[in-house]
């Protein structure tokens, strides 16, 4: 790959995640981190905390509000509003892999374990509403299997994308590691050729 090829994959990752924040701005003031070892941020929790169990910020919040609106500690309003709010923040970064220079443009750019990740990552956003989806049939069916379901559906996605942003940030330390070593490489070469 040219150096200028391996600029524009350097900040894939970057600018994917941008315009996934960006997206997620106009429905969540916190915006969000889908490629974050810390999942999804937001609701009090920092980008890349984990609560004191090892679980990301959004599953500790999908596990509370299964178990409230069961409970009653919840109404089905509130449970409603929050999971519809984190789908919708998955909606917005789906929106993300329609847009032309994403879905056209970006896969070209990229290696073929960099699109792996990014479409990895597009596979999680779909599991993750597909989880949500089934979370938000309980209101009105009361079936705590569809609930429970979706509730492991949608932390598996949450999980898995943490995992995919590991790779991600790997990969691009390793790009970033590459183009420091031909730096100092070409500026060696410059400090040689000086000298004669």
């Amino acid at each position: 790959m040219s150096s200028e090829g391996e600029d524009k994959a350097a900040d894939w990752s970057g600018a994917l995640q941008g315009a996934i924040s960006e997206a997620g701005d106009e429905e969540d003031p916190s915006g969000i981190d889908v490629v974050s070892s810390g999942g999804l941020s937001g609701a009090g929790a920092s980008a890349g905390s984990e609560s004191d169990n090892g679980e990301l910020p959004y599953v500790v919040l999908l596990h509370a509000a299964a178990r409230t609106v069961q409970s009653g500690e919840i109404t089905v309003e509130e449970f409603i509003e929050g999971i519809g709010k984190l789908d919708a923040i998955a909606d917005n970064a789906l929106k993300i892999y329609a847009i032309p220079a994403v879905k056209n443009d970006l896969p070209g750019k990229l290696t073929d374990y960099q699109n792996s990740i990014v479409s990895a990552l597009e596979v999680e956003l779909h599991n993750l509403k597909k989880g949500l989806a089934l979370m938000l049939t309980y209101p009105e069916s009361k079936a705590v299997g569809d609930l429970e379901s979706g509730l492991k559906i949608a932390v598996a996605s949450l999980n898995a994308s943490n995992e995919i942003k590991k790779k991600a940030d790997a990969e691009k330390a390793a790009i970033l590691q590459r183009e420091q070593d031909e730096k100092a490489v070409r500026a060696q070469k410059a400090a040689e050729a000086d000298s004669d």
